[in-house]
């Protein structure tokens, strides 16, 4: 099998086109079309398929190294898998939230199933003027599983009350704000 120069360049600017795409959709998730950052790791797998036949082809006529051209493969299609997940970490499936939430999100942020979420929400509760929902929202949180989240939720209502603490207790609270 005869390897043709044009091959490489072929291959080259596959992957320098893939890689570009791939790091702009990691470096601007917002901004990038939901097709690129989708065909981004496909065209990588372009790559690494033509890839693998270059470096075959150069084994077989015993230009290359058998060693280091699968080793080189090998690198490459765990690069694929890298591309496919790029988050690598713990995928919520809660639906995304608008990035302009208005005090009235407040007791929906509240309720959120992440705690940080519940956490940051209690706690910008203090900065806003909050309303009665909002207030319930925050005695709700007295209950909440989290311990981080129990104590900005107290700190909140202690502020709400001008100061004067009720205690951990929901029921005091729930009295104060119903």
């Amino acid at each position: 099998m005869r390897v043709r120069p044009q091959l490489a360049l072929v291959l080259y600017a596959l992957l320098v086109i893939s890689g570009a795409a791939a790091l702009w959709a990691q470096r601007n998730p917002t901004g990038v079309p939901v097709a690129v950052a989708r065909a981004a790791p496909w065209v990588f797998l372009g790559f690494a398929v033509g890839f693998a036949v270059y470096r075959f082809a150069l084994v077989t006529s015993r230009h290359y190294s058998a060693f280091k051209a699968f080793f080189q493969i090998a690198v490459a299609f765990a690069v694929f898998f890298l591309l496919l997940n790029p988050g690598a970490g713990p995928v919520s499936t809660d639906p995304p939230r608008p990035a302009n939430a208005e005090v009235s999100d407040l007791p929906g942020l509240m309720a959120d199933g992440d705690p940080r979420v519940r956490m940051l929400a209690a706690e910008v509760a203090r900065y806003r003027t909050a309303g009665p929902e909002v207030s319930h929202a925050v005695v709700k949180l007295l209950s909440d599983p989290d311990e981080r989240v129990r104590g900005v939720a107290h700190q909140t209502l202690v502020q709400f009350n001008s100061g004067e603490d009720l205690g951990t207790d929901p029921k005091g609270w729930a009295e104060r704000f119903p």
